[in-house]
């Protein structure tokens, strides 16, 4: 009588099978850690160019109603600009002289603290004219009947009693324009809250400057173009007026992801025109 043959495997299929298994143990895992890792750095480079457009997308949003001579300060790392606060359109003027000007929301609509200076457009030429240094304690004449002065030259004034002011000072032209403004610094430098990176400060100019955005590239940079088709890093303090444009070029820098050796940088720039650039 013959014994029945028991099943199972030999000790060879046994040691195939473990390293077939292995083999394939370590393939799923290196494609998982391979796909692990180029998800991981796009996430970072992601985050990079998100941080960077957001740093050039918010100083463009500022910038952009920044008249033709609006710069007063313009170097690589740092941009001063004469930023518009409000506008409005000379009514009325007398001797003293006085000046009445029609100003949308009137006191209501001006930050007297951070008046820094005003400034008249040439009806003609349509240049602007500024003097730094005007506050507007210096220049705003209280009382008076600034609204009536304008009526009898023919302005509206139904309902909008409050928004004609009267402003010490050489009296212009009636209808011409003019603009009170803030002076605003922008500045990339050492961050102080991610040391070992740069970050953008902005502020008053002269003033205390805020760490606005941190986690930038020590290649951040303004650049200029005056009358030329081509940038400068900088522009000299007579040839301010004749600048046209500003690029703002921010380059985002993140640490690497687990596994990286280099760190994760992504660069934006926006090129932002100035106002009544003829």
């Amino acid at each position: 009588m013959v014994a029945a043959r028991r099943g199972g495997f030999t000790l060879a299929e046994a040691i195939v099978a473990l390293t077939l298994s292995s083999v394939l143990v370590v393939l799923v895992s290196s494609v998982f850690l391979v796909q692990n890792r180029y998800f991981a750095l796009q996430m970072e480079r992601t985050a990079a160019q998100d941080n960077a457009r957001m740093v050039t997308e918010m100083v463009a949003s500022e910038i952009r109603s920044v008249t033709k001579g609006g710069v007063a300060l313009a170097e690589n790392k740092r941009l001063v600009v004469r930023s518009p606060m409000v506008m409005g359109v000379v009514c009325a003027s007398s001797a003293g002289p006085t000046t009445t000007v029609h100003l949308d929301g009137g006191d209501a609509g001006v930050t007297a603290a951070d008046v820094a200076g005003v400034a008249q457009r040439n009806p003609l030429t349509g240049a602007w004219t500024y003097t730094d240094g005007t506050t507007w304690a210096s220049v705003r004449q209280p009382g008076g009947t600034p609204a009536a002065a304008c009526k009898a030259n023919g302005a509206d004034t139904v309902g909008a009693y409050s928004d004609f002011i009267n402003f010490s000072g050489t009296a212009p032209a009636l209808g011409t324009v003019v603009m009170f403004y803030r002076k605003v610094e922008y500045k990339f430098a050492a961050s102080v809250m991610t040391p070992g990176s740069t970050a953008l400060f902005r502020g008053p100019y002269l003033g205390t400057l805020v760490e606005f955005a941190t986690g930038m590239d020590a290649t951040a940079q303004f650049q200029y173009r005056t009358t030329t088709a081509t940038y400068a890093n900088s522009v000299l303090p007579l040839a301010l007026p004749n600048i046209v444009a500003i690029r703002i070029q921010a380059a985002a820098r993140r640490k690497p992801p687990t596994g990286g050796v280099a760190d994760v940088t992504a660069g934006w720039s926006v090129n932002v025109f100035l106002r009544n650039v003829r």
